[in-house]
């Protein structure tokens, strides 16, 4: 049986849908979209968020995420939808890349699609907290998807369309491209991939000049001082070997096993660019953790958390998913290739596996709807019950208002030093302090307007209230009742 070129795009369509509804699924304002939701809003009313740390944490200014963003949110009226579309597309691409990977290696169409489709289930990296297919529709994922395109392209040789398809990889975040241009520099020096490369650092420059109103620019040649070092091992341990290596040691030792074995099985079939690019990028991926700690933990380099170069731990967990695939469908005898497709679909499910189920209910909907319609938009907002979970910044993305701290903005302290501070002092001062009645006259000294209480409750009758959230309002400034201005 044959499939023609139609039938791949809808093999590759079909793959993408299931992989965005059923597994492994995707979602919103659940992660790192919390940040990115409410800068994109900021950027497009600078009105937006007086009282909250958000816009000066903004890192996309060397990225087109934001601008292209804000050229699809007219055509689809939301950036959630603007940003899912990219997503959607972005998948794609990642699956065809996989596709013309396995066709490289001499599978024919429909194993090939199986391969890819067997790839598209993702696989969580543990110790970077980073997924092959990303959940959320973040730059990375975005970049991720198009360079695993441009690798299938170019060893088919379309180097015109490899080089641009990495380009804007570069553009979206260069961060997780810049392993694979090594490859590019040792295996295929030719000026179709950097002619779209130099049109893309252009690109990135001429955007940059014009951004104005974040408060903070990154610090890329800076020692990271003492203070910062301890905010950071607290809210962003991800990027410090140290704190994971020992309880993940294992699963990158299984991962390099299984690419030996898989590379080892398959080296007749496999072409000597591919091989060759799977072992530098494996080794590249596995050189960081040590690179890591010598930079970052021993010489304390402030652009080492910048640019999370263990990241690149995805490629080698990457491969051992594509390898072991291709050999379910290659290698003799049945068993033998059972065994490998058994591997292949492990990975999937270790760490986590499906996207974590939607938290945003019908009460916060509830809560966001209320603050957006009948407070001013310069009100401050405060969860000073809940902790390190996620709604203060789903609220936050939903109402347009500000909140004063919660934990998922701390993610921004890894980028600027004088937001790390700020960010750890709010942290400190109205949330780690157990909550009662009596701390009100100091939160309101700090700015904030209103209490959103999950636990506890004030003597006064709240201003709102529903099953799960009671809205205090403890600074008498303007609240606005069906759009009108008025004294509360």
């Amino acid at each position: 049986m044959t499939v023609g070129k139609s039938g791949v795009v809808a093999a590759v369509v079909a793959m993408t849908l299931f992989s965005f509804f059923v597994y492994p699924n995707h979602t919103y304002l659940q992660s790192d979209t919390q940040i990115y939701a409410p800068v994109l809003e900021w950027l497009e009313d600078p009105s937006l968020y007086p009282g909250d740390q958000i816009p000066s944490g903004a890192h996309i200014s060397l990225t087109i995420y934001d601008e292209m963003a804000r050229l699809l949110h007219p055509v689809t009226g939301s950036f959630e939808s603007a940003l899912q579309l990219q997503q959607l597309v972005f998948r794609a691409c990642g699956i065809l890349g996989i596709f013309l990977i396995a066709v490289s290696a001499g599978l024919t169409t429909i194993p090939a699609l199986l391969v890819a489709g067997i790839s598209s289930l993702g696989a969580a990296i543990a110790g970077p907290a980073i997924l092959t297919v990303e959940y959320e529709p973040v730059p990375r994922g975005f970049s991720i998807g198009l360079t695993f395109l441009s690798l299938g392209l170019v060893l088919h040789q379309r180097y015109w369309l490899a080089g641009t398809a990495a380009a804007i990889a570069f553009l979206y975040h260069a961060p997780a491209v810049w392993p694979y241009y090594l490859i590019v520099l040792l295996l295929w020096r030719r000026r179709e991939f950097f002619i779209p490369l130099g049109v893309a650092i252009l690109v990135l420059a001429t955007l940059a000049i014009p951004q104005t109103g974040i408060a903070e620019r990154q610090k890329l040649f800076a020692v990271l001082s003492a203070d910062q070092v301890a905010i950071q091992e607290v809210r962003a341990s991800y990027v410090w070997v140290s704190a994971w290596f020992t309880k993940h040691v294992l699963f990158y030792l299984a991962t390099l096993a299984v690419l030996f074995a898989a590379d080892r099985r398959l080296k007749s079939i496999l072409p000597g660019k591919l091989r060759i690019s799977i072992l530098v990028l494996t080794v590249v991926g596995v050189l960081t953790m040590p690179v890591s700690y010598l930079l970052l933990e021993k010489m304390h380099w402030a652009l080492l958390p910048q640019l999370q170069p263990m990241r690149a731990l995805l490629f080698p967990v990457q491969f051992a998913i594509i390898l072991a695939s291709i050999a379910a469908f290659t290698i003799r005898p049945l068993p033998v290739r059972a065994l490998w497709l058994t591997v292949a679909l492990v990975y999937p499910f270790l760490h986590g596996g499906q996207a974590p189920p939607r938290i945003e209910n019908v009460q916060l909907i509830e809560l966001s709807d209320w603050a957006r319609q009948h407070t001013d938009r310069s009100a401050v907002f405060l969860f000073p019950d809940v902790g390190r979970t996620l709604p203060p910044g789903i609220f936050r993305a939903r109402s347009l208002r500000s909140v004063y701290t919660d934990w998922k903005s701390g993610g921004q302290v890894n980028y600027f030093p004088n937001y790390a501070r700020e960010w750890w002092k709010r942290w400190n001062e109205a949330i780690l302090i157990p909550f009662s009645a009596d701390r009100v006259p100091a939160l309101a000294g700090m700015g904030i307007d209103y209490l959103v209480l999950t636990k506890s409750t004030l003597p006064e009758s709240p201003v709102w209230s529903n099953s799960i959230y009671s809205v205090y309002q403890i600074r008498k400034e303007k609240v606005t009742d069906h759009g009108d201005s008025s004294k509360y």
